[in-house]
């Protein structure tokens, strides 16, 4: 059996202390970490090496990031995700492996797309989010073009359906939710990859995300943020896809709970 987790864990160096205790209760094979908010110089690479793991990382200074932490070999490297839009400063949030059978994958933090807050009607952002979306989506069509098996998991920031919030009328023209960040989400849903969150866990309602703020987490104000998709061939081997739902109650935790999938090994 094979374990491959994701999580948004808010900063990598301060959620150290929670990530070992997951790491080592859970004991996946890979981890794909996002808004990692660390660069090569200050990731805590020995003290994941420790705990058995090899990482790769594109890293930012303070803001974004993605990693994988793994106990299997990673090859192939990539770490930009072709054509995708420029900012200043570039953008850590794609990072790209193969594994030793020959499937690639792939972790993303996708971009929030909120305006700034000293300029509400500044659509910059959400303009970048979505050409970044799209972007993601054309290199993913190549990849299966090519007969490439993948796994693609992470932080999408997109509310797909109004029953993935606690209260979806709130986040209306909110960036995560206006038409064209879903007609986006949707192209890369079309591609043919299977979403196993969604199909392990159908029922409505269902949170990987819950704020800081608001009392979110006991109030149970949450939205569903977080996925994996894998290429159908996949499927019948995954065996289990799970929202760790307590970890986010866990003390000094991400504002994410991880995600995971178990998949068989043949």
């Amino acid at each position: 059996m094979q374990r491959i987790i994701s999580w948004n864990v808010a900063s990598v160096r301060s959620r150290m202390p929670v990530l070992e205790k997951f790491l080592l209760k859970f004991q996946p094979d890979i981890c794909f970490l996002q808004e990692i908010k660390a660069t090569e110089e200050n990731f805590p690479f020995m003290d994941f090496k420790r705990m058995g793991y090899s990482s790769v990382i594109s890293g930012q200074k303070a803001y974004n990031g993605v990693a994988f932490l793994s106990k299997i070999p990673l090859t192939e490297i990539l770490c930009d995700l072709p054509e995708a839009p420029q900012s200043d400063p570039t953008q850590a949030r794609f990072i790209q492996a193969r594994l030793p059978n020959q499937t690639i994958i792939i972790c993303v933090y996708v971009p929030n797309g909120a305006p700034p807050m000293n300029d509400p009607t500044d659509i910059s952002r959400l303009k970048f989010k979505i050409e970044w979306l799209n972007a993601l989506t054309k290199h993913v069509q190549t990849l299966l073009a090519q007969g490439e098996k993948i796994i693609l998991g992470g932080d999408f920031n997109v509310i797909e359906k109004d029953t993935d919030v606690y209260n979806a009328k709130s986040f209306e023209g909110s960036s995560l939710i206006v038409p064209p960040v879903r007609e986006a989400f949707e192209k890369l849903n079309k591609l043919g990859l299977k979403n196993v969150i969604r199909l392990f866990n159908p029922q409505e309602h269902t949170y990987s995300f819950w704020d800081f703020q608001m009392g979110a987490w006991p109030r149970n104000l949450g939205i569903l943020l977080d996925f994996f998709f894998v290429s159908p061939e996949f499927l019948e081997r995954v065996k289990s896809a799970t929202i760790y739902r307590d970890v986010r109650g866990w003390n000094k935790t991400s504002d994410h709970a991880p995600i995971g999938m178990d998949l068989s090994d043949v």
